[in-house]
């Protein structure tokens, strides 16, 4: 029997472990989920006959290897800095790599070794990116294939929270990593293409540069993330004018966070020490400049972000002009107290679901006409654990993972799903599981 190695049982992992299982008699399969909770691992296995946890020793990383290379798949779930080792060790072993999670420089570092050793390290097959990818290319492909010439392409998706379960001001509820949540656009200025010009967003200023975007008759807001530029050439659109990628969030959302940001609350780049016993209001007055101390907080706070009524009354939702409790950790980065705070305010609880939003736009000429494409997906969570986000990560890795072993896909290297032999094989798939698109055309 194949074995398929997972590393990493998170709340990512989910949908992917079982999809993984429901296929396994079929392919004679068996799976082996690797955790540092190993409870955690065997909860994910729920005692299907083809699985097996086991317990990742961080010490230990002979161990982990001896499994990776003992594989015929490895999954990697795992924080995305240890990707690279992990595919390293597979590829001197000759086992194929699955992970979701962006190439970086390290990764990329890799693919020479990979294509000499003939062995295929998928990344960026889960839903943004990877969904997002396999969807934009399908019908950025069907376009060039009529004649048509591109000229404006955006792209956003966001994990937010499904109607039945929106019950906040901020329409937001944690579906997966809240740190990575809490340091959305510190990552650098956001670039893209807008008129055919470049255009740059300092991360102070990213949620300040929001656009409404009305997917299936509810308006969300997206905001530019990252580097889009760099998807002139990996999506093959040289002389497009617009190009933007980005993520969706609620109404309201970015301009209570553009609040936050600009108090300084969310910034991870230093440690801080706040005493003993401190509410929340008297941690978020640490942020107040001095000329506006002897001001009213919520004045001061006006002050230094200029917000919004709407968006005061969300900073006070979450209880941060609270004079009574105040955070439990009183050392460490903003970024990181007001992660705490939030877990516990966005909170997605046993009974609630999630939603996954993702919208394409396509503008292109052909034979002297103007047309304009949207596609766009909306998909809610089965329960909090089978999340719409858990699912829609996990289901393309694991439908990737039966074409690789199978042989389906040709390819070697480090590559990532931009061409027709991935998004023929897997879309489908995903259409089967419910991830449907759907596409309105009209001319312009």
């Amino acid at each position: 029997m194949k074995m398929v190695v997972v590393l990493g049982a998170g709340r990512s992992s989910s949908s992917l472990i079982q999809e993984l299982l429901n296929r396994s008699e079929s392919n004679g399969w068996r799976v082996a989920v690797g955790d540092m909770d190993v409870a955690l691992a065997q909860q994910k296995c729920a005692n299907h006959p083809a699985s097996e946890a086991f317990e990742i020793d961080p010490s230990d990383n002979a161990s982990r290897d001896a499994r990776i290379a003992s594989a015929d798949l490895v999954i990697s779930m795992v924080p995305a800095f240890l990707h690279p080792q992990i595919a390293a060790v597979a590829i001197e072993a000759g086992v194929p790599v699955i992970t979701p999670s962006y190439v970086s420089p390290e990764m990329e570092a890799l693919h020479e070794h990979a294509v000499e050793k003939g062995v295929l390290v998928l990344n960026e097959i889960g839903l943004d990116p990877g969904i997002d990818h396999l969807s934009a290319k399908q019908v950025l492909d069907r376009i060039e294939e009529e004649g048509g010439k591109m000229i404006e392409f955006e792209s956003y998706c966001g994990g937010l929270i499904a109607p039945d379960s929106d019950n906040n001001p901020w329409h937001y509820k944690f579906s997966w990593n809240p740190r990575n949540v809490v340091l959305a656009g510190q990552g650098g200025s956001a670039t893209f293409l807008a008129g055919g010009a470049d255009r740059m967003v300092p991360p102070h200023r990213v949620f300040q540069n929001a656009r409404t975007i009305e997917v299936g008759g509810v308006p969300f807001e997206g905001y530019p993330n990252r580097d889009s530029i760099a998807y002139v050439d990996k999506y093959g659109l040289d002389g497009i004018q617009t190009l933007v990628r980005g993520t969706l969030r609620g109404e309201g959302f970015c301009a209570g966070w553009d609040a936050l940001v600009q108090l300084g609350c969310v910034s991870d780049d230093v440690s801080m020490t706040w005493s003993e016993g401190c509410s929340w209001a008297d941690w978020l007055r640490s942020f107040v400049p001095a000329q506006w101390a002897e001001e009213s907080l919520e004045s001061a706070v006006r002050r230094i972000t200029n917000c919004s009524d709407v968006s005061m009354s969300n900073l006070q939702w979450l209880g941060l002009f609270d004079e009574q409790l105040g955070p439990l950790t009183t050392e460490g980065t903003p970024a990181q107290i007001i992660q705490e705070l939030l877990e516990e305010k966005w909170e997605l609880k046993q009974e609630d679901r999630d939603m996954i939003v993702m919208w394409h736009r396509f503008l292109y000429e052909n034979n002297g006409e103007r047309h304009e494409v949207t596609s766009s997906l909306r998909l809610e969570g089965r329960d909090a654990v089978y999340t719409g986000m858990s699912d829609t990560v996990g289901w393309p890795m694991a439908i990737a993972a039966e074409a690789m072993l199978k042989g389906t896909f040709k390819q070697t290297g480090v590559d990532v799903p931009l061409h027709r032999d991935y998004y023929d094989v897997i879309l489908p798939e995903l259409e089967r599981l419910g991830v449907q698109f759907q596409e309105t055309h009209r001319k312009c």
